[in-house]
């Protein structure tokens, strides 16, 4: 090999090898000597919830109110066990419009199930 090729073969890889050893130590290592040494002294690290407390106790509240949390061994949920207590599922995923509304009072009027009076 040529004594330029040679160096610039080396020059190279010298150059490589910086850029990885800067790529490698920009990122943070797992745990450090001491860590790994002494694990006691140093607490776990916390992994980041997906939901804060408040919002799980807000769909715990709402769980709740609709009978879904599970009892017994059975794992049948509370408005299973007692559907008397619990509105039904059809009645709480239903949402009806001010036009639904209105047009079911017309039909109500119409058939005579309904009577309006002035000033009531």
């Amino acid at each position: 090999m040529h004594p330029i090729r040679r160096s610039a073969s080396i020059l190279i890889l010298s150059l490589t090898a910086a850029a990885a050893g800067h790529a490698l130590a920009a990122e943070p290592a797992g745990l450090t000597r001491a860590q790994v040494l002494q694990p006691q002294q140093y607490p776990a690290q916390q992994s980041a919830a997906g939901k804060t407390r408040p919002q799980v106790l807000a769909e715990l509240a709402q769980a709740r109110a609709k009978g879904e949390l599970t009892e017994g061994e059975a794992d049948l949920r509370q408005n299973q066990l007692r559907p008397d207590l619990y509105p039904s599922q059809a009645a709480q995923d239903q949402a009806v419009t001010s036009d639904q509304v209105f047009a079911e009072m017309q039909r109500a009027r119409a058939a005579g199930q309904l009577h309006f009076t002035e000033g009531n």
